[in-house]
């Protein structure tokens, strides 16, 4: 549950080393369905291979950026060898998602029609439960503006399709080198799993950046940068 906004000041300085191919998964509102498709996680990962033979960069270096459930989607598919990049870079990637009983219950009772109505509740529990509004106020922002944007039937079907999900078990299969940023005070996103997520893999390291503004930042792009120089030489 992202938007291009919250990108806009790094990929702005990714694009002064990295040619960057955007892509937004298929349950986001920007995503054209002439009929609605499945948004497993599953599904998901099969639009990255179908994206890369779109753009013939299959059998080319590259790098594969994504952050929270588009970390996981990628994980998934690199698990399954749908897809081997060079390195996958991850910002808080979750190996599950974990969610109240209630909230599921809530979810899969309400119509998609009524999310409007209950839009204030979920935006005060996310606040309240998942926000550290002490440490990163404007995390709260930013996801409070993605419910806005939202297709509130796909992210109901994605929400349920996501709270069956577990991936520990195939993290062993990812033997590419992983990079993934955290932050410790990010309470959404689960520090502790993340932590668990790289000492499962084969080949990660993990940085904790603190915040979820500072993984969405310059500082993480040039810490990046770094990482490729030192340990990848690109």
């Amino acid at each position: 549950m992202s938007i291009i906004d919250s990108w806009e000041n790094v990929l702005k300085e990714m694009t002064k080393d990295f040619e960057i191919y955007y892509l937004e998964t298929r349950e986001k509102g920007s995503a054209k369905h002439p009929v609605e498709q499945d948004l497993s996680i599953a599904s998901l990962g099969d639009d990255l291979s179908s994206v890369l033979v779109y753009h013939n960069l299959f059998d080319k270096p590259y790098i594969l950026f994504g952050s929270s459930l588009g970390g996981t989607v990628i994980l998934d598919a690199m698990s399954k060898m749908k897809v081997s990049p060079t390195m996958a870079v991850l910002i808080g990637p979750n190996a599950e998602f974990q969610a109240p009983r209630y909230w599921l219950w809530i979810i899969r009772m309400v119509p998609p029609i009524l999310f409007y109505f209950i839009k204030p509740l979920a935006k005060w529990y996310m606040k309240k439960k998942y926000i550290n509004m002490e440490a990163d106020p404007k995390q709260y922002e930013k996801y409070a503006r993605a419910l806005d944007q939202g297709n509130p039937s796909r992210m109901r079907r994605s929400a349920l399709n996501c709270s069956k999900y577990k991936i520990w078990e195939k993290l062993g299969n990812i033997h590419q080198k992983v990079l993934i940023f955290t932050g410790s005070q990010d309470v959404l996103h689960g520090y502790e799993n993340t932590v668990k997520i790289a000492e499962l893999l084969p080949n990660c390291e993990l940085v904790d950046l603190v915040t979820n503004a500072r993984t969405h930042s310059v500082e993480m792009v040039n810490q990046l940068r770094s990482f490729l120089k030192e340990d990848v030489n690109v």
